[in-house]
């Protein structure tokens, strides 16, 4: 009976009177929840799909913000230049250390971004990290040369040429050095990285360098600034002994006589001229620079007068306030740039040019073709060196305006030139004046030696503090993102929330 009633309950029509049960799946609360869910997976794809296209973006371009205030992170415009329109040979750069170490220390991670963005501007260069103690048949490449971990090497396969750069260059200290402020006081010095990489891309990749000869043994002053500005815009740096060799390598092409406090005889001097004469090639260039702290030199003087040319023994003060550099010496001193063949490039630079104890450089007559280069401001005066007197009538000097720096010219007989050039002042060229960022001299220097070599444009980049990277902003920004954080997003989501819940409601 049980059974008879269960299978005609079973098997009984339904009652035509009911409506239909809906089915679970065509209840608004299930076209709901599907759409949320489809939604859900939509936007947790595309945020996957972002993540992955941002990843691919931030290796092929740069998307990273410098938010310091010194720019630690961003390429100067003349790096940007270079690598965009300078290089065209293919450079590796080798970072002797994992990627994972070397970024651990923030200093480190500011270098390695900075090869990082050299290498998106340029399709020429390759970065890559390699750990020394996994891989130390690297090394044996390098036959006695010095690899360390956190070394960059530089390699270029067509020239066949290289550079090293240690920590001591890109950070101006030693790995330990630099760990020891970073920890202590929160900076290393100088961000370096920059300016070594520039220059040994520059190195590596000339495959005609120019070489540069330092005169010794005459007691020559300290020419280290100018001789790292050479070096650091790819010319073979390199020092010669008037004393010890009898003829000066033909293959040099710019010799450089740096303030010598000792006056040379006729045979050291008898050298420079076979050097310029070149076997009747001409074509070489010899750079002389005075100073000061001279003695009075006779023979160099009558060497220099045979090129139409002279140092005096004087001092060149400024009286002009306009000029000065301090209130506290008149004599450090801006000085004028000529418009001449030599100056291309330079001439016109919205920066100063900036001098100190300057001997005036005068042009004589002979059958040299000589011309200034560089000239003082009116208001100049001339104090002598061997003035011996206490109370120094400036009045009384002779005042005008003099050559600080000339140059003369004596050409073969199909026209290939030979010259001189004359400085006043040695610290003209010295790291000292060189290293003011609103100055000019390191910049002039660099275009008057790619000039009379032939050289393409060199390039000066000023070093970035080392100070730890910081994001500062001004009191009416912070308000500006405090009111957003804090009242208009939230206020906005509100907003949003309470239109998605109305219109719920209403479907």
């Amino acid at each position: 009976m049980d059974n008879e009633n269960t299978i005609e309950r079973e098997t009984a029509a339904p009652d035509p009177q009911k409506p239909p049960r809906k089915k679970r799946f065509n209840s608004r609360a299930a076209r709901h929840g599907a759409l949320s869910a489809a939604f859900t997976v939509i936007f947790i794809a595309a945020v996957v799909v972002l993540n992955v296209i941002v990843s691919i973006l931030s290796e092929r371009f740069n998307t990273a913000a410098d938010l310091t205030g010194n720019g630690a992170y961003t390429l100067d415009e003349m790096t940007e230049d270079y690598l965009k329109n300078g290089l065209s040979e293919d450079v590796t750069i080798t970072v002797l250390s994992s990627e994972q170490n070397f970024v651990q220390n923030e200093n480190f991670k500011q270098v390695s971004e900075i090869l990082r963005k050299m290498s998106l501007e340029s399709s020429h260069i390759k970065v890559s990290y390699l750990d020394l103690d996994r891989n130390p048949n690297y090394v044996s490449r390098f036959k006695g040369e010095t690899l360390d971990t956190n070394y960059i090497v530089v390699e270029c396969e067509g020239t066949n040429r290289h550079k090293v750069i240690t920590p001591e260059d890109y950070f101006g200290l030693s790995t330990e050095e630099a760990l020891y402020y970073y920890y202590y006081y929160g900076y290393v010095g100088e961000y370096l990285t920059e300016q070594e990489t520039v220059s040994a891309l520059i190195y590596v990749t000339n495959d005609s360098p120019v070489r540069v000869a330092f005169t010794e043994g005459f007691g020559e002053t300290d020419s280290s600034g100018l001789r790292a500005l050479l070096s650091k815009n790819g010319y073979d740096v390199e020092t010669v002994s008037l004393l010890t060799t009898d003829t000066i390598d033909p293959d040099i092409d710019i010799l450089i006589v740096h303030a010598p406090l000792i006056d040379m005889d006729n045979t050291q001097l008898a050298k420079l001229d076979k050097f310029l004469e070149n076997g009747g090639s001409y074509g070489k260039n010899l750079f002389y620079f005075a100073s000061v702290t001279q003695p009075k030199t006779p023979n160099i003087d009558a060497f220099l007068s045979d090129w139409g040319l002279s140092v005096g023994f004087s001092d060149i003060g400024q009286t002009d306030d306009r000029y000065r550099f301090s209130s506290v010496t008149m004599f450090a001193h801006l000085q004028q740039i000529c418009d001449t063949k030599l100056n291309e490039g330079i001439y016109g630079s919205p920066l100063y040019t900036l001098g100190a104890d300057i001997r005036p450089v005068f042009i004589t007559e002979s059958s040299a073709e000589t011309t200034a280069l560089m000239t003082t401001y009116d208001g100049a005066f001339l104090y002598p060196l061997d003035y011996t007197g206490d109370n120094f009538d400036i009045e009384s000097a002779e005042h005008g305006t003099f050559n600080v720096a000339a140059a003369s010219e004596k050409a073969s007989s199909d026209g290939t030139v030979s010259r001189i050039a004359v400085f006043g002042s040695e610290q003209l060229s010295g790291s000292y004046l060189m290293s003011y960022t609103n100055v000019n001299n390191s910049d002039y220097f660099v275009n008057l030696f790619n000039v009379v070599s032939g050289k393409t444009a060199g390039i000066s980049i000023t070093p970035k503090t080392g100070f730890t990277a910081s994001f500062e902003m001004s009191a009416k920004t912070a308000n500006t993102f405090a009111v957003v954080l804090c009242a208009v997003i939230p206020v906005c989501v509100i907003v949003l929330g309470i239109a998605v819940w109305l219109r719920r409601r209403h479907i």
